[in-house]
């Protein structure tokens, strides 16, 4: 029987010019290093796919473009990038795909439109019209969304989970949730959206404050799920 694929992407914030390195086992990581080490720290545990958050360009500082290099898996980079100028070079460096900012319809329209499934758009669930803007920017070409919910409390919990699988049903179109998980509970309820359209679950502060490890993640939903559809670069 055919699984459905479903990639998880552990997060390596940039900020400094340095990141947080993968914790060995359980408990937190309190190790900073560079963002090659982080990343490696993260291949070796067994991530196809890492999820880049450039925090020091999110904070209006330079973006950390020249550390984006794969070593051994494809890096999905978040910044700021919401221009052609921006979106150019962040796809001249090593990630594999880009999250844009979708809240200039125009332009990110034409982006995905450009670029394909090198691009994928970024919305807030919470945002107005996002069911309008998500259809216009899939008939523009969109290949993929990235979720995500500002809430400040119950982030994709209980009575907001159905906001994301609302979402899922309204396009046809992958669909990976950013952040909300802070124990494996967290992602067993995710896994019911899987057949509804979520392939992309990005793992975050759950990983390097030792709610559980990166292995026993992938184990949560290995017999039901394909963790390695898109494995690393060759």
């Amino acid at each position: 029987m055919a699984m459905y694929p479903l990639a998880l992407l552990p997060v390596v914030t940039i900020a400094g010019g340095r990141a947080r390195i993968a914790p060995q086992g359980y408990g937190q990581s309190d190790e900073i290093g560079s963002v090659a080490q982080s990343i490696s720290s993260w291949v070796h545990q067994g991530a196809a796919w890492i999820h880049i958050v450039d925090q020091d360009a999110i904070d209006g500082g330079t973006p950390n473009h020249h550390h984006m290099v794969a070593g051994g898996a494809h890096l999905q980079y978040s910044g700021v990038v919401r221009d052609e100028a921006a979106l150019s070079v962040a796809i001249a460096t090593g990630a594999s795909r880009v999250i844009i900012d979708g809240t200039d319809r125009e332009w990110a329209s034409a982006a995905v439109k450009a670029h394909g499934d090198r691009v994928a758009v970024g919305l807030d669930i919470r945002q107005a019209d996002v069911f309008d803007i998500a259809g216009s920017l899939e008939r523009a070409g969109c290949s993929r969304f990235v979720i995500s919910d500002q809430a400040e409390k119950h982030h994709w919990k209980h009575g907001d989970r159905h906001l994301l699988a609302d979402f899922c049903s309204h396009t046809n179109r992958p669909v990976m949730a950013r952040g909300g998980i802070g124990h494996l509970g967290d992602l067993h309820a995710l896994h019911e959206l899987v057949p509804n359209g979520l392939d992309g679950i990005i793992l975050d502060d759950a990983l390097y404050d030792g709610a559980f490890t990166y292995s026993e993640a992938v184990a949560a939903g290995a017999d039901r799920f394909d963790m390695f559809f898109w494995g690393p670069p060759q």
